[in-house]
């Protein structure tokens, strides 16, 4: 039964870290409640490399990545697999194109919006994935994809949309060939929203292939009823979900090497999720301020250089003025999480982590480019 599962053990970053010298020691916060566990799956960028990197330290792989996939399936009460485009790398051939898209398919994906090496492919491949687009049509305005689509998971109405960008220069003749436009993003992702939200959606995710990250941020923090946005074409580690307007940030690297996943636990209820982190993380900025303050007191007791003194002294206020800050942060947060919460990992897909075996059949059959 669900209740008698366990929860995923908690991230680096929940550690507490170590106290300084005359500071009273608490015993650690109880871990949060379990709820209702919600998997959120995201990629991007994967461009077309389905086996693991020639690297020192070798990463990624379909095969692997359908492993973890299984694995959160099998954790969670329900789980979610999308991804924010650009999984090919524009110049498979239209055999390996299929392909990959099987082998994708196969390991675990439920929506998916194409980024511009995507389309460039033209669209017989996509119409093998599940493509969610609010922003794409072809010549006479007609939507090439479904817009939205809403997903029960676990009790919960999770709506999803994607939008992607027009193409550079260099991918604008394919997308013309094939027929392919691209309206306005924040137009589309306001209408998504809206239309997710009178079907009932109680969360919306946001596949957002809108270009460098400072375009996605300024797109994202526009967007009234958003809540959480899976960038593309970005490449960031985003392990803490950066906020944007009232949307957190999703990014897992790029070439397939990781794998993010979101955990969002709803206790009784409530759809307002804490970060389970946040006090374990701001405590661990503020013993390193605490630390460093110390090692520039001593400093200034006169074993540095007086051309150096001013310095040192306006770094001291610094750290005075930040240390003043997180400490009223840390007074404003509740020790323990007793509500809703969330947790958010980057998944390394290393040897460790073994090759679902259906996926690694058709992973070999890909041929050696990819």
């Amino acid at each position: 039964m669900a209740s008698c599962r366990q929860a995923p053990p908690p991230s680096a970053r929940s550690a507490p870290p170590p106290r300084d010298a005359g500071q009273a020691a608490l015993p650690p916060p109880p871990p949060p409640p379990r709820g209702r566990d919600l998997a959120l799956l995201y990629s991007s960028n994967i461009e077309g490399h389905a086996t693991p990197c020639d690297c020192v330290r070798p990463l990624g792989g379909l095969a692997r990545r359908a492993t973890v996939v299984a694995r959160a399936r099998a954790q969670a009460d329900a789980a979610l697999v999308v991804d924010a485009g650009d999984l090919f790398d524009g110049k498979e051939s239209a055999e390996q194109a299929r392909r990959l898209a099987a082998a994708v398919t196969a390991g675990g994906l439920d929506a998916f919006t194409p980024g511009e090496r995507d389309l460039a492919l033209g669209l017989r491949a996509l119409r093998r994935l599940p493509v969610l687009s609010s922003n794409l049509t072809d010549r006479t305005g007609a939507r090439l994809f479904g817009s939205e689509r809403i997903f029960r998971l676990a009790g919960v109405a999770v709506g999803v949309f994607g939008v992607t960008s027009p193409p550079a220069p260099a991918d604008a003749a394919s997308w013309r060939a094939a027929g392919i436009e691209a309206g306005p993003a924040d137009l589309a992702a306001r209408q998504a929203i809206a239309s997710l939200r009178r079907q009932g959606a109680e969360v919306v995710v946001g596949l957002f292939h809108v270009g460098p990250p400072a375009e996605a941020r300024r797109l994202v923090a526009g967007l009234a009823g958003l809540d959480w946005a899976v960038l593309g074409h970005s490449a960031l580690n985003l392990e803490i979900p950066e906020k944007a307007g009232g949307a957190r940030l999703l990014d897992a690297f790029a070439e397939g090497k990781h794998l993010g996943r979101l955990d969002l636990h709803v206790v009784g209820g409530s759809l307002a999720f804490a970060d389970a982190g946040e006090r374990a993380e701001l405590e661990a900025i503020l013993a390193d301020h605490r630390r460093q303050l110390g090692e520039y007191d001593r400093s200034l007791g006169g074993m540095d250089p007086a051309a150096l003194e001013d310095y040192y002294r306006q770094r001291r206020v610094q750290l005075q003025t930040a240390i003043a800050r997180e400490t009223a942060a840390l007074n404003r947060l509740p020790r323990a999480v007793t509500g809703s919460w969330f947790e958010n990992r980057i998944i390394p897909l290393d040897d460790g982590i073994p090759g679902e075996p259906r996926v690694s059949g058709l992973v070999q059959r890909l041929g050696p480019h990819l």
